[in-house]
């Protein structure tokens, strides 16, 4: 399954990301995308992790920062690396500060779902980690994404917009990846975890029969 992911954040190099990473402790990603699917806090059902330490790190890092991030930012803050199946592995990651996930098709709210404006410490979070570029590799700094576009004029190189691809990622189902909408039952008040659970629910209580293997309408 390909996980397609919309982002605002901004582009690095994975080697520079990686070398990143190892100074803080953590494994080196080698290009591979990390696992998605979350782990929630005991207690808290709205306090979760990744399965990726990284991810977590990014988050301590923002948490971290004088002003502080708010709590829908910090757990926005995701790091992807792209992969197509078939392929070699990317030279370029992605570190966003919000991101919409895509199972088929969506409909987006971009200004809500998607601000141009990063949180507190985004910004001296991206030249953090290209602090780590070493000599040779310019050419990695100055492909499209690394920089706003000529005709960007004023745009922020720690908020830009890129659409990432993901093969054999699967979408995961959990919250706080699914929206309210794609919870709740639309013929009662009943919320789920998951759109399978949801389609179960409105095919037992409601007797609303779809194919079993149709897609959803706005996932």
């Amino acid at each position: 399954m390909g996980l397609t992911t919309i982002l605002r954040g901004f582009k690095v190099p994975v080697a520079v990301l990686d070398r990143f990473f190892e100074s803080n402790g953590l494994i080196p990603t080698f290009g591979y995308p990390p696992t998605y699917d979350p782990v929630f806090l005991p207690g808290d059902d709205k306090a979760f992790s990744t399965q990726d330490p990284h991810s977590a790190f990014l988050r301590t890092k923002l948490a971290a920062t004088p002003a502080g991030a708010a709590d829908t930012y910090n757990q926005n803050t995701l790091f992807f690396i792209p992969n197509r199946e078939g392929t070699a592995i990317s030279t370029h990651a992605y570190v966003s500060y919000a991101y919409v996930m895509i199972f088929c098709q969506r409909q987006i709210d971009v200004a809500g779902e998607l601000p141009d404006k990063p949180p507190p410490g985004f910004a001296e979070l991206r030249s953090e980690i290209l602090g780590f570029a070493t000599e040779g590799e310019e050419g990695l700094l100055q492909v499209a994404g690394m920089q706003p576009a000529s005709d960007m004029e004023g745009q922020d190189p720690a908020s830009m917009l890129f659409v990432v691809v993901t093969d054999e990622r699967g979408y995961p189902w959990k919250g706080p990846f699914l929206r309210k909408s794609d919870r709740c039952c639309d013929q009662c008040p009943e919320e789920f975890d998951s759109w399978i659970s949801l389609r179960e629910h409105r095919r037992e209580v409601h007797g609303v029969i779809r194919k079993e293997t149709a897609l959803p309408d706005d996932l």
